[in-house]
């Protein structure tokens, strides 16, 4: 893998029933994005047509007036307090922080800000830090 080649996971949800209550169910786990969008994903670089098409993705703005969580410009120790502090309506930030690291690793994505920033947060959880 090359550095800044993008991880992640789509999922197609056929029953419509099923579709409203997924979308629900992410406005509200999603509800600190302020902006939403429908990309295309490609899954070979070199490819003229995407993969699938019309993905709806939420985005967490740089903008702290319309996203109230957005930490700004920060060192890696501020990022980690933020995370130890922090929980939204899926449970603590650390939980997700360390199930990303996990997901990641079991992908073969070795994401060295994410890891570095599990390793600083378990510091801080530890009293290390």
């Amino acid at each position: 893998m090359r550095t800044g080649d993008p991880w992640g996971a789509a999922y197609k949800i056929i029953r419509k029933e099923d579709q409203e209550e997924a979308l629900t169910y992410l406005e509200v786990r999603e509800k600190q994005y302020d902006q939403k969008a429908h990309v295309d994903i490609f899954t070979d670089r070199a490819a003229t047509v995407p993969a699938v098409s019309g993905v709806l993705i939420y985005i967490a703005s740089a903008d702290k007036k319309l996203n109230r969580n957005y930490l700004g410009p920060a060192s890696l120790q501020e990022i980690a307090n933020q995370i130890v502090r922090a929980e939204g309506p899926s449970g603590p930030n650390r939980d997700y922080l360390f199930q990303l690291e996990k997901a990641l690793t079991l992908l073969g994505c070795e994401d060295r800000h994410v890891i570095d920033l599990a390793n600083e947060v378990r510091s801080i959880l530890s009293g290390r830090n």
